[in-house]
């Protein structure tokens, strides 16, 4: 497999999403440890945003593959973006607005968290792919 192929590979894809969602009780656990059930709720659904938002990323990326599509990837890549960053933007408004009580420093940390898989991710599925 050549470095260019394994760079738009989609198992990357599926080991991010993967791990995300992994983290989204992590996250939860950590804000109960630390404080309160308030705080883990406020951390799951902080959580629970950005793995939405990439999942839809992810999906809306690699709909087309391939050197012949390229600019549908790119193009598809870029409605990932804005879709991601509007998904990021309504729940946050959405869980601000309606979510009482709710700690917005733990739903902000739990986003965090999340979004801080994008770079674990590439390391564990490199070491993955050196096992097999």
């Amino acid at each position: 497999m050549s470095r260019t192929s394994r760079l738009i590979d989609r198992r990357l894809a599926k080991a991010l999403v993967l791990l995300q969602a992994c983290m989204i009780p992590v996250s939860a656990l950590i804000g109960w440890v630390v404080k309160d059930s308030t705080a883990a709720l406020s951390a799951a659904l902080g959580a629970l945003v950005c793995w939405l938002a990439t999942c839809y990323f992810s999906w809306q990326s690699f709909r087309a593959a391939g050197a012949r599509a390229s600019k549908q990837v790119l193009a598809n890549m870029y409605k990932g973006m804005m879709g991601k960053f509007a998904i990021v933007i309504v729940g946050f408004i959405l869980i601000l607005s309606n979510v009482k009580p709710l700690s917005a420093v733990a739903l902000f940390c739990g986003f965090m968290l999340v979004q801080t898989m994008t770079w674990v991710a590439p390391f564990w599925v490199s070491r993955q792919q050196k096992r097999v």
